[in-house]
């Protein structure tokens, strides 16, 4: 493992693991990275910095138990991306994707998703009009978190198994979350699986607690929770701040005018003009800290 490297990335892998392509062409990385995998196949993570991680839990607790067990990594290294392995990525693009996390301060991040990507949120589509927009959510595919706010996030980590909830409080469970959580839209990365189609998710099925219920009780362990996902400003191609207005105009026209490339046309059409929409009724909006739950009575 080189020194100099500030940050690393955390990719949780299978057979099919697209992480070597990130290792390919020329340049040195600002990165290292660690294969933690299901399955006990060393072939599989041997291009890693670190040594293979083996557990046979889901992605974010197995996380979870690494840390735990390896709390010198958080020290270590400045950010960490917990990455899904079925991600196109150039290592350029990881190298930059660290550099603007720093540049902008950001205790949270992900990468926008390129258009011919799988995709949940229409949200997360790369946008043209902005270098990164500042955003109430994150998605759990492929966040980097700066590795202090990782220490104080690791209590809510314990009780993480699927993960889902996550991207709902994460951006907020942070003394001051405004402007410290973005999608970063100069890099993009392509999603090649459907989502909810790992074999993980027919053990979900199988369990009393899954994933949706996971969720409620997660989101229900907090106030102040957003109810929906909201740019609230961004930075545009010149690096200069812009406001929520412009950040949501730019949203707005690139999801329309993008539409017809998209999986799904009709949702990213509709999804632009919510974010029009909103542009106008939800101006001023800015995200508020969320509140333990056992911690509201205290606090009135």
């Amino acid at each position: 493992m080189s020194s100099t490297r500030e940050n690393l990335v955390f990719v949780r892998g299978g057979k099919t693991s697209l992480h070597h392509g990130w290792l390919e062409g020329p340049g040195d990385r600002n990165w290292d990275l660690i294969v933690s995998q299901w399955i006990d196949d060393p072939e599989i993570g041997a291009d890693g910095d670190l040594p293979i991680s083996i557990d046979k839990g889901t992605k974010w607790d197995s996380i979870y138990r690494y840390l735990a067990a390896n709390p010198d990594i958080m020290d270590r290294y400045r950010y960490i991306a917990f990455m899904d392995d079925d991600l196109v990525f150039t290592k350029s693009d990881l190298n930059r994707y660290f550099e603007i996390c720093a540049e902008h301060d950001l205790l949270l991040a992900q990468p926008s998703l390129h258009a011919d990507s799988y995709f949940c949120y229409p949200i997360l589509l790369q946008c043209k009009g902005t270098k990164l927009r500042f955003s109430n959510f994150v998605e759990c595919m492929a966040t980097a978190i700066r590795t202090d706010y990782l220490k104080s996030f690791m209590p809510t980590l314990s009780k993480v198994k699927s993960g889902w909830g996550m991207d709902r409080i994460w951006t907020v469970t942070m003394p001051d979350p405004v402007y410290k959580s973005a999608i970063i839209d100069e890099i993009s990365m392509l999603h090649t699986r459907p989502h909810a189609t790992g074999g993980i998710y027919k053990d979900f099925a199988k369990e009393k607690m899954g994933p949706q219920a996971e969720m409620a009780a997660l989101i229900e362990s907090y106030d102040n929770i957003p109810d929906k996902m909201m740019v609230y400003g961004g930075v545009d191609r010149q690096g200069r701040r812009i406001g929520a207005t412009r950040a949501r105009i730019a949203n707005g026209l690139s999801l329309i005018g993008n539409s017809w490339r998209y999986r799904d046309t009709p949702r990213c059409f509709k999804s632009g003009i919510g974010v029009f929409l909103r542009a106008l009724t939800e101006a001023n909006y800015l995200p508020k800290p969320a509140i333990p739950a056992q911690q509201k009575g205290i606090l009135l």
